[in-house]
């Protein structure tokens, strides 16, 4: 009896899971053993982090056997016991019914924790007009800025927008984060021209993708986010030559998108394991390497409305960050467009380049926020 096993181990539950009652709540609605009411009239009542988890047991034994054999294999999902390790001693002695689902568990994937609010730090760099002649204005780019913006909010990120920053300027706010406090993930987005070697500032110097941007949240640099995804997203060129198209026979018919383009031109852990340094990052860049990406001087740019478009439509879903990015590749790499070039007109063709060390799988849980328009 599944219900008995909770009953008899509530005290040792409760002890446990109050050190972090939201995350066990998020968790328990999103697997649907409480509802959404259930889920925010426990969170609105004014009571400790214990009255929180006691009223979750009572409700899980409330619902009969499945949902007391259900709420068990969520405690026993490695992320979960990664958050609370007493619970591997306190659950090692339950005996599920299904051997089905402990099968399952060994090979499926955990999930970065997502509890959080605000879920972390969302950075973006709109850097649109330059000091330089060499480098034009980026027309569009602020439509992409605003679109990022409404959705990392959304998504219960704290997000701050700065314009037209220097190389230097940007190094020094990525400095000033990498020693900030941190809550689930770091989000950073950058919008600008750039080369296959990095992106520049507003002033034309170049900052490198790897040195420059990544490597200050490495686990060795920026230890609060050990252990935590670190996304990149990067709305810039890797270079100047166009992609090449290729026919594709499909069965039925496919939709151009918009002409009109523009080119960018130019641990809080309580076990204990060490990580590769450079693990934990996702960065999307907007093209492939040596390549231009597209942006529209008034709708913005292909990759960044698609990104936004998709995380809108997938993160309510709980997909994953890859399965959304890829359905980000489709969007874009079935637009075309023109472009003036010095051999003149040229169709102009795209497909982004996600880049992983993740270890987990990545999904921005959405608060009971509105969908931004």
């Amino acid at each position: 009896m599944q219900e008995r096993e909770i009953r008899k181990r509530k005290i040792a539950l409760t002890d446990t899971l109050m050190s972090d009652a939201d995350y066990i709540l998020q968790h328990a609605q999103q697997e649907a053993l409480i509802t959404r009411r259930e889920y925010n009239n426990i969170r609105t009542v004014q009571q400790s982090n214990e009255g929180r988890v006691i009223d979750l047991l009572d409700k899980v034994m409330g619902k009969g056997e499945e949902t007391c054999h259900r709420f068990l294999t969520l405690l026993q999902e490695p992320e979960v016991q990664d958050t609370f390790p007493p619970l591997k001693r306190i659950c090692s002695a339950v005996a599920l019914d299904s051997p089905v689902q402990e099968t399952q568990n060994n090979t499926e994937l955990s999930e970065y924790r997502m509890s959080n609010l605000p879920r972390g730090h969302c950075l973006i760099f709109n850097n649109q007009h330059f000091e330089t002649d060499t480098l034009k204005e980026r027309k569009g780019s602020s439509q992409d800025a605003v679109a990022l913006e409404l959705v990392f909010t959304w998504l219960g990120f704290s997000v701050i927008v700065l314009e037209d920053q220097t190389a230097e300027q940007m190094r020094e706010t990525l400095g000033q984060f990498r020693d900030e406090e941190h809550g689930d993930c770091f989000v950073c987005c950058v919008l600008s021209h750039g080369t296959q070697q990095g992106v520049y500032g507003c002033d034309g110097q170049l900052l490198r993708i790897r040195e420059d941007l990544l490597a200050p949240f490495n686990g060795a640099n920026c230890p609060a986010l050990s252990g935590k995804p670190k996304v990149f997203f990067i709305q810039a060129c890797q270079g100047e030559r166009l992609q090449g198209v290729v026919m594709v026979q499909v069965d039925g018919c496919c939709h151009s998108g918009v002409g009109g383009p523009e080119a960018d031109a130019r641990p809080t852990t309580q076990t204990c394991y060490t990580l590769p340094e450079d693990s934990d990052f996702l960065v999307g860049m907007a093209t492939v390497q040596e390549c231009l990406s597209v942006r529209n001087s008034v709708a913005g740019s292909w990759y960044v409305q698609a990104l936004c478009q998709k995380l809108k439509e997938g993160c309510p879903r709980r997909e994953d960050i890859l399965s959304i990015l890829t359905r980000v590749n489709e969007q874009v790499s079935r637009r075309e467009g023109t472009l003036w070039k010095e051999n003149g007109v040229q169709m102009v063709k795209q497909v982004p380049d996600p880049r992983f060390t993740l270890r987990k799988r990545l999904v921005f849980h959405v608060p009971d926020n509105p969908i931004p328009l």
